[in-house]
């Protein structure tokens, strides 16, 4: 292997080890501190979790291909991690859809966030994520079989019906998100005093959900430009019909860099992830650090009095 590939595949590890380990920080964050037991943390724990689903099997991808080197990889190795690649692929679209679907409702229709925006019902769409993005992801393991006509991803081989059909499953949660997104921006653009009595009616800051909005808009752009190559090399294999590297590690690096990302951009551009994170290591000394505004006005009160 060229001493560039080799510095190449140790910053991908390199990535992928702190995707998981970063994006494990606000899952343990949002799941001890009650605080953060609201739809909008449930749905970005999730989000977090498809990340380290994403970072596990890069590194096994990553690991393989480097000791792989100038062997052909075995047919059930090359189809396994295809699979999780794409169960990756696919719970990362759906839980950003379900997080920007839910940063929607409580923008545009404020007024009936609370009776049907609900942490269990949150907990079923993501179980329904998972179950879902799983089942299409195994569907070769249950007879869709290449038999005419087929794509070769490195050493796998798929049938290009499958391909189509994961296009079109990961391209329908990304027009959604893009379309999602610019009606969130165009309400917040057009309704902004109309949103402040929504918010409070629903008992929330309006900077608060300004900044968790453009937050999952910045998650998206991240998103699209992490997968769109992704996709856009399936597309490429599609027309092709032949073997054209689809599931090489560099191109991959894209992913991995999204899925790293995320973390920082939780804890850079929310304030209650990073107190939570904070928590974890620092306990109550945190909000000796930090006081609630609870706290404050009873200070006030009782100068007062």
């Amino acid at each position: 292997m060229q001493p560039t590939l080799v510095w190449l595949s140790y910053i991908l590890c390199g990535l992928a080890i702190w995707s998981i380990v970063g994006n494990c920080l606000p899952i343990a964050a949002i799941v001890k501190q009650e605080t953060l037991h609201k739809p909008v943390y449930i749905l970005m724990a999730n989000l977090a979790a498809s990340d380290i689903c994403t970072g596990v099997s890069l590194l096994s991808v990553y690991c393989t291909a480097y000791s792989y080197t100038g062997l052909v990889l075995p047919d059930v190795l090359a189809h396994f991690y295809f699979t999780t690649v794409l169960l990756s692929a696919l719970t990362s679209a759906y839980s950003l859809l379900t997080l920007t679907a839910e940063r929607y409702w409580f923008i545009v229709h404020g007024m009936t966030y609370v009776n049907n925006v609900t942490n269990d019902r949150c907990l079923i769409m993501i179980a329904v994520v998972w179950v879902w993005s799983g089942i299409f992801a195994m569907l070769p393991y249950f007879g869709w079989n290449c038999a005419v006509g087929c794509i070769h991803l490195a050493s796998a081989s798929y049938a290009y019906s499958y391909m189509v059909l994961v296009l079109v499953l990961v391209f329908i949660p990304m027009t959604a998100i893009v379309g999602l997104n610019l009606g969130i921006f165009w309400c917040l653009w057009q309704q902004v005093s109309a949103i402040k009595r929504q918010e409070a009616a629903v008992h929330a800051q309006h900077s608060t959900s300004r900044k968790s909005s453009i937050t999952v808009l910045i998650i998206t752009i991240l998103f699209l430009v992490g997968w769109l190559p992704f996709c856009i090399k399936i597309a490429d294999g599609i027309a092709c019909k032949q073997d054209c590297g689809i599931t090489g590690p560099p191109m991959l690096g894209f992913v991995i860099v999204n899925s790293a990302l995320n973390p920082i951009i939780y804890g850079f551009r929310l304030k209650e992830i990073r107190r939570g994170v904070k928590r974890l290591f620092f306990g109550r000394a945190v909000n000796a650090l930090h006081p609630t505004k609870r706290t404050t006005a009873f200070v006030l009160t009782t100068v007062q009095k």
